[in-house]
């Protein structure tokens, strides 16, 4: 597996500038939201530690791994994040991931990322709205939601492939720092599976259950701040009304 991660920035890459216009029109068929680069979410790995157990359960009892991801249309991996424990909260793992620095340089763009209420609306991140009013709020939400659909389906393939990160699969005895590698490492096999077309034997894919029994981050209630409103209220103006 050590061999296999030396390679992780081969197979694991966010969009390129010279990507933007493929990426953005896959997106644009998913739900008519333009410029969207990626649909980030939050999702749950279970494991067994052997210290700081306290850290690793979440309100329910479980042990987790938080694993942040951030998906293309096609349900490529872009950007993994598996070193945070379950009970951190997914703006507080976007706050000190890497995703900052690399949208960053691509806002002279106009894109975005789509994720859900458990982050703050920023000016690289739509969020839904949480109350809509409007019509065209509702409408906005509506494309959100057929769009960041993808994030999801995306955590159910990736984990109907590698069972082991599934909780029907049980959880993983290993250290967390392991945990993380084996997470990274599936998520690279994933992407390299897409790019190869490797089949996906129908019956565990969403008619057998699998795919669709994924375990979202629990966000324990907790709502983000709104922090760039302006920017999302643009985005309704000039695309829903």
């Amino acid at each position: 597996m050590s061999a296999l991660l030396k390679h992780m920035r081969s197979y694991i890459i966010f969009p390129r500038v010279e990507d933007l216009p493929t990426v953005k029109g896959d997106f644009y068929a998913l739900g008519h939201i333009p410029n969207i680069i990626g649909a980030i979410d939050g999702t749950h790995v279970a494991l067994v530690p052997r210290r700081s157990e306290q850290v690793y359960r979440n309100r329910k009892g479980y042990y987790l791994m938080n694993v942040q991801m951030v998906c293309l249309a096609d349900q490529y991996i872009s950007h993994v994040n598996a070193k945070f424990p379950g009970s951190c909260h997914d703006a507080y793992i976007l706050r000190k991931s890497s995703i900052p620095y690399v949208m960053g340089p691509l806002q002279r763009h106009h894109v975005w990322l789509l994720g859900d209420s458990g982050y703050p609306n920023l000016s690289w991140l739509l969020t839904p709205v949480r109350n809509p009013r409007p019509r065209a709020e509702e409408r906005y939400n509506e494309a959100h939601g057929r769009t960041r659909w993808i994030i999801e389906r995306t955590f159910g393939l990736l984990k109907a492939r590698f069972r082991c990160l599934h909780m029907t699969g049980g959880s993983l005895f290993y250290s967390p720092k392991k945990v993380c590698q084996i997470i990274v490492a599936c998520c690279m096999l994933h992407n390299l599976a897409l790019r190869r077309q490797v089949p996906f034997l129908q019956e565990d894919g969403p008619d057998g259950g699998v795919v669709a029994a994924v375990e979202p981050v629990d966000s324990e209630d907790e709502k983000a701040e709104e922090e760039d409103m302006d920017n999302r209220d643009s985005v309704i103006q000039q695309y829903f009304q």
